[in-house]
């Protein structure tokens, strides 16, 4: 499990902070730790916005199910992630949906 990138994530996005999804680079510093922050950042920014490109079918699904299919495309593709940071990804692609 990757760690430092799922706390990232969380704190990019701000959920337990924000009723609703922000941008918190400066966040991201302080999970980073002895690392290069910005090398994160970049890793933290890919995996957003490839959560938000994730394609739904919504003639088929609710948002809660569209953001629930967004979060199990996440999984498969990223199992290195934390179930909160698969989570918080669902939440922000449901918060975009809207």
């Amino acid at each position: 499990m990757d760690h430092q990138l799922s706390q990232a994530i969380v704190e990019y996005l701000g959920r337990g902070r924000s009723s609703f999804p922000i941008s918190d680079e400066a966040a991201v510093a302080t999970v980073a730790g002895d690392d290069d922050p910005a090398v994160l950042l970049a890793k933290v920014r890919a995996v957003v916005a490839e959560c938000l490109s994730v394609n739904v079918d919504w003639t088929t699904l609710t948002l809660e199910r569209g953001g629930w299919e967004a979060e199990r495309v996440m999984r498969a593709r990223h199992p290195e992630l934390s179930r909160y940071a698969v989570g918080t990804l669902g939440w922000a692609f449901t918060y975009n949906w809207r």
